[in-house]
């Protein structure tokens, strides 16, 4: 498996964010990495697998990218704020790509839109295999956009992070 080191000076819980619940598959390092351990398409399918690429030793979220020409398989780190990924594919920054599971090629469901400066939309990551809407992860599909927002029970629990 390949490895990547993450960049523990961009990561952090902004300062005054609640506590994880007792009842969250998100894990919480130091006090401050958010770390996402199950993640699952509109259809149950686990993006995190033992398969994965690993990412400071924890296995990364695999993800379906597709700009219209070309397709591919890319892991992204499964620490909130780590701009780190892994796979064969690269597109320019700006690129607005579809997002869906690699295992049966279902397009995520659109959240909201991201205030990034594309335009993008933030489209939604399911936290639990029930796939609830209150325990998600949005993230935004445009390639090199780095905007996501954390879900846990229906509060915020990570919001936008700026480079």
């Amino acid at each position: 498996m390949p490895k990547s080191s993450i960049n523990r000076k961009k990561i952090f819980r902004p300062a005054g964010s609640q506590s994880l619940s007792a009842s969250t598959q998100l894990k919480e390092i130091d006090d401050v990495i958010i770390q996402i351990t199950q993640a699952f398409c509109p259809n149950g399918h686990n993006l995190v697998t033992s398969d994965s690429p690993l990412f400071e030793g924890a296995p990364g979220i695999d993800l379906w990218v597709d700009d219209g020409k070309d397709a591919d398989k890319v892991t992204l780190s499964p620490y909130h704020g780590d701009h780190s990924r892994m796979g064969r594919i690269d597109y320019p920054a700006g690129t607005k790509i579809n997002l869906a599971c690699p295992i049966c090629k279902t397009q995520f469901l659109k959240l909201t839109s991201c205030s990034c400066e594309h335009k993008g939309e933030l489209y939604m990551i399911y936290l639990t295999p029930s796939l609830s809407d209150s325990h998600i992860v949005g993230i935004c599909n445009v390639w090199g956009c780095y905007r996501s927002k954390v879900f846990d029970q229906a509060q915020l629990m990570a919001s936008y992070l700026q480079d």
